[in-house]
């Protein structure tokens, strides 16, 4: 064959297709070699299992989830493994990722060698020479990898962008005549025109409860770096259209959950997700249905789901059953008319099974537990020591985080009062819950240390293991001088017993002073003898001193009132109490509760009579009052009104003057406008 003839030949081919084509119908057939799965855009490749049930790790990606919301701690590993459903089973590695958070930014990486469409199509034209020749046209499709970033703005805000790169590229086979002297034939050559793209979207979840999330996304938002080629059909390419999912995740329980996205193109998916522990681990199953635009029937398939959750990794098996038959080829008109829209949703796919692992490594300590608030209710007196023993000074409001019961153990220190962290009670907090737990405090030995009024700062912390704590909030404290008192006549007991040494000290040398008094009238009136001479002595120096005004009362301790000769109602209250005390005479406080607020205080002291031995010391029912003891027994007490720095018969009648006018006629103790207060 010459070259003319040849040329007329291919030639007159061409022609003849031309023709031909007016008349015969012909049908190119797709071919598609796909690891695409699922239906829609928010469709994910973990079967859409709601993470809020494993709050570990981050179960979905850019598809459902493009603003990046997570939960998870630290690094996160992620692979998948995709498996068609079609004549053979096969498989290959679909995704690789990789997530790491720092505080409130979180960073996300996805490579993705399995997002991949192929269409393989005959171009309609057929050369007839020596051999028939029938071109193939290529359309293929793939994202090679993804970037994502979101930031926590608060607890219940995080936004994020994600970014993708696509790669477009068309192959077209063409007829190519070849000439020689020897041989003339013809062959194709390929053609490859590409048109690749950065798409980006950003989105934007909000929590208004523990177990809501709310998520706006968008769809398309941005594309850039897109340069096609003039060779390639609009028809044929990814399509952009711009839209925007919406989606809802209430999650009443840690054991169930339910979703729903809604894509403006009017495509939605719902589903349920049921979770249990077992053995201390996690297994999740969950069922969706989703309706696509572009797919029928109008529940195009459904998508179960099967979760295992551990500490250090989790599984998911998960796949898609479309409604619809994926297995006949589908004309070429099928492609142009709906065109491909994202590479997660075509009507070409096939029924598909997925699995997918995540490993968590945690290089920092994962959370259990968090304040919410710290209530510090009144300021610290040094003195008052004792009392933050069973009192807590503090009372945190404290959340578990995790879902699993959790044991914490609280733990605070003040600065300028604590040398180091001092423990509280542990407590058990069960998962989601939300508790009170109180915070106490050691001082110390306040006798050897001096303090003084300032504010200073309680830091604390909860710790559910023994290394890292949880949580740490720090607080202004006010701490008081040693002398400040929080007016309160039940805690003037804790002046009292300070420096019982010098107390007992100043008694015996007054009793060895009047050692014979004491004894020449028997041991019936040994206390009562003791509890006169003692008073005599003590009030004859003394004159009444009124604090200053302030906003903090102060009392003296025993040995500054001794040493200043003087002093109020508290302050001789508390040091003639004190003095008593140290050589085991039992006393208590009186307190007398005005409306406008001001206390006055005197004393009651036991003589360990017995009622019918009340005319050893007087005549006069009123002025002694019978309370029993710990053994129940009947005994005598006295009032002593310390202010009265006259003699041991002036006070004493004096203080149950007002003893039997406030306390029992005016009936000061049932209404209680009057209290007793013991020292011990």
């Amino acid at each position: 064959m010459t070259a003319i003839s040849f040329l007329k030949v291919f030639i007159t081919s061409k022609f003849k297709f031309r023709v031909k084509i007016k008349t015969i119908l012909i049908f190119g057939f797709i071919m598609v070699n796909s690891a695409i799965i699922y239906g829609q855009q928010s469709l994910d490749f973990f079967g859409s299992s709601q993470s809020g049930l494993n709050s570990k790790f981050r179960l979905n990606s850019f598809e459902s989830n493009p603003s990046n919301f997570t939960a998870s701690k630290d690094w996160e590993f992620s692979a998948a493994f995709s498996g068609v459903s079609a004549s053979a089973i096969k498989t290959n590695l679909f995704s690789v990722s990789l997530g790491k958070r720092f505080g409130d930014h979180y960073l996300f990486a996805r490579y993705t060698p399995g997002m991949v469409l192929d269409f393989i199509f005959n171009s309609g034209v057929k050369i007839i020479s020596k051999v028939e020749i029938t071109p193939q046209n290529k359309i293929h499709f793939d994202e090679q990898f993804g970037l994502g970033y979101s930031f926590r703005f608060s607890p219940a805000l995080s936004g994020g962008l994600s970014l993708r790169y696509f790669r477009q590229e068309f192959q077209e086979e063409q007829p190519e005549p070849f000439f020689s002297d020897t041989l003339n034939y013809i062959k194709t050559t390929t053609t490859i025109s590409t048109a690749n793209f950065w798409r980006g979207d950003l989105g934007l979840t909000y929590l208004p409860c523990e177990n809501l999330s709310l998520s706006l996304s968008s769809i398309n938002l941005f594309v850039l770096g897109e340069n096609p080629s003039a060779a390639i059909d609009n028809s044929y390419s990814l399509r952009k259209d711009k839209g925007a999912i919406v989606g809802i995740k209430y999650q009443p329980s840690t054991a169930f959950g339910f979703q729903f996205s809604y894509e403006t193109n009017n495509s939605f998916l719902a589903g349920i997700n049921i979770a249990k522990n077992i053995f201390g681990e996690k297994f999740t199953i969950g069922f969706s249905a989703f309706h696509d635009r572009y797919q029928n029937p109008f529940i195009a398939g459904i998508l179960p789901v099967i979760n295992y959750s551990s500490n250090l990794y989790s599984v998911t098996l998960s796949g898609i059953k479309y409604f619809s038959d994926r297995s006949a080829a589908q004309p070429l008109s099928v492609l142009r008319d709906k065109g491909i829209n994202n590479l997660i949703n075509t009507p070409f796919t096939t029924d598909r099974v997925m699995l997918s692992v995540n490993f968590a490594f945690s290089f920092v300590h994962e959370q259990l537990v968090k304040f919410i608030d710290v209530r510090i209710p009144e300021e610290i007196f040094p003195t008052l020591a004792d009392k933050y023993f069973i009192e807590p000074f503090a009372t945190a409001r404290v959340v578990n985080v995790s879902d699993k019961k959790v044991m914490i153990r609280p733990s605070s220190i003040i600065k300028n009062i604590n040398k180091e962290v001092v423990y509280s009670p542990s407590i058990n907090i069960s998962a989601g819950d939300t508790v009170d737990v109180p915070f106490y405090t050691i001082i110390g030995n306040s006798e050897q240390q001096s303090f003084k009024r300032e504010i200073t700062q309680a830091i604390f912390y909860l710790n559910s293991t023994n290394s890292e704590s949880d949580d740490k909030l720090e607080k202004p404290i006010l701490v008081n001088d040693s002398n400040s008192w929080d007016g309160r006549v039940s805690h003037l007991k804790y002046f009292v017993q300070r420096d019982f040494d010098y107390s007992s000290r100043y008694s015996k040398n007054v009793f060895q002073a009047n050692k014979e008094r004491i004894e020449k009238n028997g041991t019936d009136l040994e206390i009562f003898e003791k509890v006169k001479i003692l008073f005599d002595g003590f009030v004859k120096n003394m004159v009444y001193v009124s604090d200053p005004r302030g906003s903090v009362e102060h009392v003296q301790f025993p040995n500054e009132t001794i040493s200043l000769k003087g002093g109020d109602c508290d302050d001789l209250s508390v040091c003639f109490s004190s003095l008593l005390e140290s050589v085991g005479i039992q006393t208590a406080f009186v307190d007398y509760k005005k409306e406008d607020g001001v206390s006055h205080v005197n004393l009651l002291i036991n003589t360990q009579l017995r009622p019918e031995q009340i005319s050893l010391i007087t005549n006069n029912d009123k002025k002694i009052l019978i309370r029993k003891s710990e053994q129940g027994k009947d005994e005598v007490w006295i009032p002593l009104e310390t202010t009265s720095l006259t003699n041991f018969d002036t006070a004493w009648s004096l203080a149950s003057d007002k003893f039997n006018s406030d306390a029992i006629e005016h009936l000061g103790l049932a209404k209680n406008k009057v209290q007793i207060i013991d020292i011990n």
